[in-house]
């Protein structure tokens, strides 16, 4: 099936980088129909209306992958096929795309699934007056609809990376019913309606989401499972403890002592994927002292990245000195790391000439905890106080978002390219720079990153942004991204981690 113009081939697949290992499931027979599944997740959800939620966490998207689907998808080696698209083209400079859609896909409401939903969806989260943070990931000026199969995405610019943009499961690409978004309005946030493999059917807060098969999904021969729980489950101690006890039959994992512990039970299977991004510490910088360059570089040469990743991952998450990663195809030769460098630090700090008190907010996690742990340790070491601040995850965001901290944890998550994600936490004018950063030379780059079809311009654009964000310290490069699930060893059929969401459409349960 033709999925691109023969010169956008090349494009696309370089946009993509080098593939990662994906240690995804491999098929132990033919699936098996019946069945239910509890999955694990580290969060409670935002909510399924992406205005209201603002952003999907990987425990959301977990949860909205069943409800939901995407225009296109990526198999575990990267490549593009077809969902609720069957192709997508572009003209000649890629500033405009035609998606093809697929024909009697219907949403659970039984409403037809039309070029319309797709042009109300993606014109909704970029109408300006709903004040959608999320839209400044995907580089979309409008859609419109060419007849009732046919949508048309205009862009902001020439666009290669579009279609690999709207094939991972994020807040914007995973498309809402707007006719049910309109008429529940602030009620569909917790009642959501789409096209995907499961319906929902019950949202307890702080307890359990439950979806259940949808008889009429486009692809017949899936859903195989009938029902499936999502269970917020915060603790990871207790997290694991439930599925080796068979509560839950899949959890969401990043504890490395748990992940250590289940390659050595026989019971249990670990899934593991290397993803572009990285976790990230951001520092705002419209907070005094922070607005300071110099406490900001002291905060970065201070902070004992390699070795203390090596203790909180027990080796399992390398750090790089940017948030791309190998998988991204990205390599820069010089990355203008500043290192770790204390008694720098100390000098900075000195010629700063005040006492320097940082808040840290965290979720309210081992996790979270025990990164702040260390941040804090690190710092008092060059004589800077760490106050640590653990929250839940939805307030973390909602502090972030509205820039009501000083120092937090985040996640540059994975994505196919890594132009959204670069262009919405760096670039001056978008609404998801929760740093307050503005700088010129990032902007220009961040354009020739997004526009340009020339796939050396644009990583040679990545590499030199790099150089000035990391002299800046304005976002400390932690760990790397790689998310690790763990199921019952009857699990079979979850695909490639991506973004770190558990997707269960193709999942199954032997006997």
């Amino acid at each position: 099936m033709r999925l691109f113009s023969r010169r956008f081939g090349l494009v696309a697949a370089l946009a993509a980088g080098i593939a990662a290992p994906a240690l995804a499931q491999a098929p132990a027979s033919a699936p098996v129909r019946g069945g239910a599944l509890t999955i694990g997740v580290e969060s409670d959800f935002e909510g399924f209306d992406p205005i209201r939620a603002g952003v999907y966490s990987n425990s959301t998207v977990t949860a909205a992958s069943l409800i939901y689907d995407t225009l296109m998808r990526l198999d575990d080696k990267g490549n593009l096929i077809p969902a609720l698209a069957l192709s997508m083209t572009p003209n000649e400079d890629g500033s405009v795309w035609v998606a093809k859609l697929r024909p009697g896909v219907k949403f659970h409401d039984g409403t037809p699934f039309t070029a319309q939903s797709v042009a109300d969806h993606f014109n909704r989260l970029l109408d300006p007056a709903n004040r959608f943070a999320g839209r400044a990931y995907i580089a979309i000026e409008k859609v419109e609809v060419g007849d009732d199969l046919t949508a048309v995405f205009k862009m902001r610019g020439p666009n290669a990376a579009l279609p690999r943009t709207l094939a991972q499961p994020t807040v914007v690409t995973l498309i809402i019913s707007v006719k049910q978004a309109n008429e529940k309005g602030a009620d569909y946030n917790r009642n959501p309606v789409g096209t995907g493999p499961f319906v929902f059917k019950e949202w307890r807060a702080a307890d359990r989401l439950v979806a259940e098969r949808n008889p009429d999904y486009w692809d017949k021969d899936k859903p195989y499972l009938d029902r499936v729980t999502v269970r917020p489950l915060p603790d990871s101690d207790a997290r694991y403890a439930s599925l080796v006890k068979g509560d839950v039959q899949v959890v969401w994992e990043d504890r490395a002592e748990n992940i250590v512990k289940a390659k050595k039970d026989k019971n249990l299977v670990v899934l593991q994927w290397v993803g572009s991004g990285a976790l990230v510490i951001p520092l705002n910088t419209q907070r005094e002292p922070l607005n300071d360059k110099r406490v900001r570089q002291a905060v970065s040469m201070s902070l004992n990245r390699k070795a203390n990743a090596a203790v909180l991952s027990q080796n399992l998450r390398p750090v790089y000195d940017d948030p791309y990663a190998p998988s991204s195809g990205i390599v820069c030769k010089d990355t203008g790391t500043l290192g770790y460098n204390p008694e720098a630090a100390k000098k900075l700090i000195a010629d700063y000439g005040k006492p320097v008190k940082l808040t840290m907010t965290v979720t309210a996690t081992p996790r979270g905890r025990e990164g702040a742990q260390v941040f804090q340790a690190d710092m008092k070491k060059v004589g800077i106080d760490v106050e640590i601040k653990p929250v839940d995850q939805t307030q973390l965001v909602k502090e972030a978002l509205s820039r009501d901290f000083q120092v937090t944890g985040w996640r540059i998550i994975d994505l196919a390219d890594v132009d959204p994600q670069m262009f919405a936490n760096f670039h001056s004018k978008s609404p998801i720079n929760f740093s307050g950063y503005n700088n010129a030379e990032v902007d220009r780059l961040l354009l020739i990153g997004r526009t340009s079809l020339d796939e050396n311009k644009r990583k040679e654009a990545y590499c030199d942004l790099i150089k000035i964000l990391n002299d800046d310290a304005v976002w400390l490069w932690s760990g790397s991204n790689i998310d690790f699930a763990i199921t019952r060893k009857n699990v079979h059929g979850i695909p490639a981690l991506r973004g770190g969401a558990v997707q269960v459409e193709g999942a199954w349960l032997s006997k």
